[in-house]
């Protein structure tokens, strides 16, 4: 990528400089796994705080995702660091001549963490990745705040050193790793600190008992509480940003309305603001945008059934039509910037496209384009996604979205049902969706249902699926299947079931209470015990406990009845499964008591068991092995379909471990 033979396209004429798109591609026209699913040209630019330079993610020479580095002056691109063990998957500039960076071990979720010199190329350790629950001889670290006018320190949870378990606040220097204790030392219930924009922590949340405790720290250090919520449901969700005041505090709330609302909260006055934005009835805000130096709200972002934007700065709105108007069809958003908000980096995607990034110079007025996070992605040969709705049997509305094949008009086609992850609180949402893509253009029609328990809906919505697992919220998605079959847009002989986490849960179930339904099934990283996850999720600690209690509900006779596991034999069609030995949210005790159950009955299944992955494989080799897998085994079962279940032998895709260094 040279920056100096790019084009350049003031706003103004920003739109002239469109290329028209490429006529339809056929159906036959196949877009290669590697192309859907390898890892990304560029992703997470960043601007240096003095403009001279960019960084972002690339897949480098190692074979993983490392941090390369653009000279905005020359143009000059090189690399800067790469991975061995882990892909790194993030960066955060501190000040002009150091970058901090971290990734992910064998899928621990835990960040390795460093940063780079930019002048030197040093790097400095920072923080090694752990496994959280085993407490592995590590030196640890959870990043409290990044300090964001602190140029060269930021706050972390963790320990002084290795073998310690005594863990609390610190500033850590990232010129040399150093470790200094911060003043405040949390509360083991602590969670969620507010920290000003001068590193003092100023509130928190607490966890006593079964209530969440909001408290405001007093000039004289100790706190006085502000308000109190049931422990599994809090109603504030404190936005990380203090205002440049260092007073007003935004929130998220939603004890007083059903969709989320903003308001801020005087942190020193105790006041809180009336509303100053709710979502709308169908839909959730999901970030504020605030000025440089946090001193003017321009702005937040919500979702409906597309992502948009409410604006309070006329002078940010403006701005963003013109960005709108020069970059037509897609959601464009700011992601990085210079101090003085004169050059912006901003990133365009749409359902079509996994998006482009572009420097905008607003002191020439100048759009840059910079890169793509997928050149080999063509919007012409990708599906528009088609935001959906339909009624449960209950009443209930539910949302979600279809994404057809080319051809398939006025016609059934083979059908995947794709339930999200999660389950509550997240939400499939337009945009660009790589397994999504894929498939649809294998000829299928992919179907993704916001289920209740979703979020995004309000929190009537949410609470509906309360203890629903495998109940109501499986419901949902049988209704979806029939609407689509009413609807002609599925055929019914040929519907398979795919999901991963939650979703890898809801594909188990839907073979299992509804086998009549589907021609075969995908379970990704799944659950399949729900006491299995009452036992092993999130190291098990008292408010994941409550949590599991609240929610999913941890009666031994419920978890039982809805655990798939207990109901293989009722499986009538073959099924492939995806594991990560390492996988910190749904043990890998999920999969060994599920293949001792498909074994006991003789169920035709394929597997993928991998040794260095977590929740997902995070290796491009491991990831492209696993849809290679799925792409046959949806062929031999939807697209070669005779008429009836086809028995498969069981075939097992064992995948060798990568020994950690």
């Amino acid at each position: 990528m040279r920056l100096h033979n790019i084009l350049l396209c003031t706003l103004v004429a920003a739109a002239a400089c469109t290329v028209a798109a490429p006529a339809p591609v056929p159906p036959a026209e196949l877009v290669p796994v590697e192309t859907f699913f390898a890892d990304p040209y560029m992703r997470s630019p960043e601007i240096s705080p003095d403009g001279h330079h960019l960084a972002f993610l690339t897949k480098l020479g190692t074979g993983r995702v490392g941090v390369a580095l653009t000279d905005l002056t020359t143009g000059k691109t090189e690399p800067l660091v790469g991975g061995t063990d882990e892909s790194y998957n993030f960066i955060l500039w501190k000040n002009p001549d150091y970058l901090l960076f971290g990734g992910d071990v064998g899928g621990n979720e835990s960040l390795s963490l460093r940063s780079i010199r930019i002048s030197t190329r040093k790097v400095i350790e920072l923080s090694q990745s752990f496994r959280e629950r085993y407490f592995e001889d590590a030196n640890q670290a959870n990043i409290a705040d990044f300090l964001r006018f602190d140029p060269n320190h930021i706050l972390i949870f963790g320990n002084k050193e290795q073998r310690s378990f005594n863990f609390r606040l610190f500033k850590i220097d990232i010129r040399t790793g150093e470790r200094t204790a911060h003043p405040y030392d949390p509360a083991e219930d602590a969670s969620d600190l507010v920290v000003d924009n001068v590193g003092n922590v100023r509130a928190r949340f607490r966890m006593l008992g079964d209530k969440a405790i909001f408290e405001a720290r007093r000039p004289d250090g100790l706190y006085k509480k502000v308000r109190e919520f049931p422990v599994t449901d809090p109603g504030w969700s404190v936005h990380s940003e203090v205002a440049a005041d260092n007073e007003t505090l935004y929130l998220l709330t939603h004890d007083t309305t059903d969709t989320n609302a903003l308001q801020t909260y005087k942190l020193q006055d105790r006041v809180l603001s009336p509303v100053l934005f709710q979502a709308p009835a169908d839909g959730e805000i999901n970030g504020i945008m605030l000025s440089y130096d946090r001193g003017k709200l321009y702005g937040v972002s919500y979702t409906t059934d597309k992502s948009y934007y409410h604006w309070f700065d006329d002078s940010r709105a403006r701005l963003q039509a013109q960005i709108d108007a020069a970059l037509p069809g897609a959601f464009n958003q700011v992601i990085s910037e210079t101090p003085d908000e004169k050059v912006l980096v901003i990133h365009s995607a749409s359902d079509t496209s996994p998006g482009a990034y572009y420097l905008l110079d607003l002191r020439r007025t100048a759009l840059m384009p910079i890169g793509q996070y997928n050149p080999f992605i063509k919007a012409s040969q990708m599906r528009p996604m088609q935001p959906i709705s339909y009624t449960a049997r209950d009443g209930m509305v539910i949302h979600g979205y279809l994404t057809l094949p080319v051809g398939a008009t006025g016609k059934p086609v083979p059908l995947i049902l794709n339930p999200h992850g999660g389950p509550y609180g997240i939400r499939d949402d337009w945009g660009f969706n790589p397994e999504v893509q894929f498939l649809a253009n294998r000829g299928y029609a992919v179907l993704q249902v916001n289920y209740r328990g979703s979020g995004g809906y309000g929190q009537r919505f949410l609470l509906a699926g309360k203890h629903e697992w495998g109940r109501k919220m499986q419901d949902d998605l049988t209704d979806a299947v029939h609407w689509a079959i009413d609807q002609h847009i599925a055929d019914p002989e040929r519907v398979a079931i795919y999901g991963a986490s939650y979703g890898g849960y809801a594909a188990l179930a839907g073979v299992t209470f509804t086998p009549e339904l589907f021609r075969c099934g995908v379970n990704y990283v799944g659950v399949s015990d729900l006491a299995v996850l009452n036992r092993h999720t999130y190291g098990g600690d008292r408010g994941t406990g409550l949590y599991f209690a609240d929610w999913i509900e941890n009666d031994a006779k419920s978890m039982r009845e809805r655990s798939p596991v207990n109901f293989i034999e009722r499986i009538r069609v073959p099924t492939l499964h995806a594991y990560g030995e390492n996988d910190p949210r749904v043990d890998i005790d999920n999969w060994k008591e599920l293949k001792g159950q498909l074994d006991k009955y003789q169920k035709p299944y394929e597997f993928i068991r991998v040794d260095a992955e977590g929740h997902g494989f995070r290796k491009e080799e491991n990831r492209l092995k696993f849809y290679r897998a799925m792409e046959t085994f949806l062929a031999a079962n939807l697209v070669d379909y005779p008429g009836k279940v086809k028995v498969l032998p069981t075939k097992v895709l064992e995948l060798p471990a990568r020994e950690q260094k």
